[in-house]
C-alpha cells in the first residue's frame, strides 16, 4: 500500500497532505483496533514543551518512556507513531525460545496476582534457562522437541503435580508467539503428562481426618488451653474443619467478616506470602480472592460458630486485642506456613499424625457428602467453579475396607435374594 501511495505521490495524482491523512488513518483504525485510547499529555513547567508516557506494555524493552514535542499536537503524533510502530512490528525470526519466555513473563506482570507471578518466575529459572528448548530458536521448535523437554523433566524427578505446572506455563508461552506471529502452531498443548512415571516426592498427600482422629483432636485441644493454656491455635484444626476454606483464606479473616446473629462468613480475601522476583524478599500480602466463585458467603453450623467463639476467648485469655480472626501474640496477621508449624507440634505433642491444612479443607466437605448433602452446597462453600472440581479432588472415601465389604455383601445379597423370589 505504501508503495503504492508514494507512486501516486511521484506522479502528482495525490499531495503530500492526502498521504498524510490516509497514513494518519491507518493508524487512528490499528490503535482503535487494539483498545488503544489517547495519552494524557502535560506541559512542562517553565518549557514550552509538552509530554506524554508510552507505557512499558508498549515498549519494546518493557519500560516506560517519554515522547515530547513543542506542541501537544506533535507530542499526540509521535506517541501514535511509536505506539504503531510497536503492534505493527514484525517479529524477529531469530528469536530463542527463552527471548519469548522473557517476553511473555514481561507481559504478564500485572495481569495476575503476585503468587502466580512468583511462581512463573520461579519456574522460568529452575526448568527453561539454559535448557535446549530455552536455546532453540523458536520458529524451530517442533513436537518432538517438545516431547523431549518434557522428558527432561521427568530425570528431575519431579512430582507430577510440578511437571503439569510447568508444561501449562511452556504452552502458554507457545501460544503467546503464535499470536503474535513468531509460530504457526502450539506442539507443547498435544503433549500429555504421565503422571505414573513422574516423582511421589512432594506430592500432597489426598488425607482427611477419621472421625475418631477428629474427637481426639477436639478433646486435647480443648484439655491442653483449659488445664495449661497451651496451643491456642489448635482450635484452628477444627474450626478450618468445619467452614472448609482454604487456610490463606482463615488467615486473613476479620471479625467484621463473621455475623453471629445470621450465622455466616463472608469470604472475600486471601493472605499470600510470595518472594519478590526484584528483592528476593518473602512478602506476606492480603489479595482477593482469584475468582468469583471464591467469594463466597458460608453458613455457618453451630459447630462453627462454637469454634469461633473458641478462639476469640483464647486470645483474650491471652489479653489479645485485633480485628483479625487468627492472629500472632502480637495481634498481627501469623503467616499460613507458621500456623502449619504450630499444627504439627500440637500434633506431634498429643501422638496424632500430622496432616496438612488442606486435609481439613477436605474433611469438610467429605463428611458433607457421605451425610448427603448436595455436592452443589459444598462445592459453593469450598469456592469451586464446577463440582467436578470438589468431586475428583476433594472428596477422600473414610469408611474402612471392612466396612464397606459388608455394605457391598448386603447389596449383592439382597439382590440375590430377589432373584431368587423370582425364579
Amino acid at each position: 500500500m505504501e508503495l503504492i501511495m508514494q507512486e501516486l505521490l511521484n506522479a502528482g495524482i495525490i499531495t503530500m497532505e492526502q498521504v498524510e491523512r490516509a497514513r494518519m488513518e491507518k493508524i487512528m483504525k490499528a490503535l482503535e483496533e487494539y483498545g488503544i485510547e489517547s495519552p494524557k499529555i502535560t506541559k512542562r513547567k517553565d518549557e514550552n514543551r509538552y509530554i506524554c508516557n508510552i507505557p512499558k506494555k508498549y515498549s519494546k524493552d518493557g519500560k516506560r518512556h517519554n515522547v515530547s514535542g513543542s506542541t501537544a499536537e506533535e507530542c499526540e503524533k509521535k506517541w501514535r507513531d511509536e505506539i504503531y510502530k510497536f503492534i505493527t512490528a514484525e517479529p524477529d525470526r531469530n528469536a530463542t525460545f527463552q527471548d519469548i519466555a522473557d517476553e511473555w513473563l514481561k507481559k504478564k506482570r500485572g495481569t495476575v496476582n503476585e503468587t502466580t507471578y512468583a511462581l512463573y518466575v520461579g519456574m522460568n529459572r529452575n526448568h527453561l534457562k539454559n535448557t535446549t528448548l530455552g536455546k532453540m530458536k523458536v520458529r524451530d521448535i517442533h513436537l518432538s522437541d517438545c516431547e523431549d523437554y518434557i522428558k527432561s523433566l521427568y530425570q528431575k524427578e519431579l512430582c507430577s503435580t510440578t511437571t503439569k505446572q510447568i508444561k501449562i506455563m511452556i504452552s502458554g508461552i507457545m501460544e503467546y508467539a503464535v499470536q503474535h506471529g513468531y509460530i504457526n502452531t502450539n506442539y507443547m498443548h498435544g503433549v500429555k503428562v504421565n503422571a505414573g512415571i513422574c516423582s511421589t516426592k512432594g506430592q500432597r498427600k489426598k488425607e482427611t481426618w477419621t472421625d475418631d482422629e477428629l474427637v481426639k483432636i477436639k478433646n486435647e485441644s480443648l484439655k491442653e488451653w483449659k488445664e495449661h493454656k497451651k496451643y491456642r491455635h489448635s482450635a484452628i484444626i477444627i474450626l478450618q474443619s468445619t467452614i472448609g476454606c482454604r487456610i490463606g483464606e482463615l488467615c486473613a479473616l476479620n471479625w467484621k467478616d463473621i455475623d453471629f446473629e445470621n450465622k455466616t462468613l463472608s469470604i472475600t480475601k486471601n493472605l499470600v506470602e510470595y518472594k519478590d522476583p526484584d528483592t528476593n524478599e518473602w512478602i506476606l500480602k492480603i489479595n482477593h480472592v482469584k475468582t468469583v466463585s471464591g467469594r463466597r458467603t458460608i453458613d455457618l453450623t453451630d459447630e462453627a460458630l462454637f469454634w469461633f467463639k473458641e478462639v476469640k476467648q483464647r486470645c483474650k485469655d491471652k489479653g489479645i486485642k485485633s480485628e483479625h480472626v487468627v492472629v500472632n501474640r502480637n495481634g498481627d496477621y501469623i503467616k499460613p506456613c507458621q500456623m502449619l508449624e504450630n499444627f504439627k507440634t500440637f500434633c506431634m505433642a498429643k501422638k496424632i499424625k500430622y496432616k496438612a491444612s488442606h486435609s481439613n479443607r477436605r474433611t469438610y466437605a467429605t463428611i458433607l457428602m457421605d451425610s448427603n448433602v448436595p455436592i452443589s452446597e459444598v462445592s459453593a462453600d469450598l469456592g469451586h467453579s464446577s463440582i467436578s472440581t470438589t468431586q475428583k479432588f476433594y472428596y477422600k472415601r473414610r469408611a474402612d475396607r471392612e466396612q464397606l465389604r459388608s455394605q457391598k455383601n448386603a447389596v449383592f445379597a439382597a439382590t440375590l435374594r430377589n432373584n431368587d423370589k423370582a425364579v
